[in-house]
């Protein structure tokens, strides 16, 4: 397992590699790191895109460990387009199960961006539950970067 810290446009990320795919994506308050990982690197460069408004998803392979539930919660996440919003509600009734199961399944997300868990809003458009650094305001500035980029 490998990781890298690096600088980007909403604070110090996080990337974490093992056997070939990336396993996580995080906000992280941790000094930026050095690396000769090429995954890594590749990963960090995507992000920064991404957050640059120079690309619309991040296309490096990436592994995700989780229970079947929230295998589903994380698959249906990833068909919502860039720029738009689900509420947990919505989520819930797709997949026959409660909104709190569905938070749940997301607080457990580690590859935020790449499962786009910031795109999940509360049934009355109030911003809610986002379990990374930064919360609410990660998730703000991320809707935000979507939404001005449509």
């Amino acid at each position: 397992m490998s990781s890298y810290v690096f600088k980007s446009l909403i604070g110090n990320m996080k990337v974490i590699s093992s056997n070939n795919k990336i396993t996580g994506i995080s906000r992280t308050r941790k000094a930026v790191t050095n690396t000769k990982d090429k995954l890594l690197l590749r990963a960090a460069f995507q992000i920064n895109a991404y957050l640059a408004r120079k690309r619309r998803s991040l296309s490096f392979p990436t592994r995700q460990m989780g229970t079947h539930f929230q295998n589903r919660v994380w698959n249906h996440l990833k068909g919502v387009p860039y720029g738009h919003t689900i509420s947990y509600g919505q989520i819930a009734k797709k997949l026959r199960t409660s909104p709190r199961a569905v938070g749940g399944a997301l607080g457990r997300n580690n590859l935020i961006m790449t499962v786009p868990c910031h795109r999940v809003i509360g049934k009355n458009g109030k911003l809610t539950g986002f379990t990374s650094v930064g919360g609410i305001s990660t998730k703000k500035r991320l809707l935000r970067l979507e939404k001005n980029n449509k």
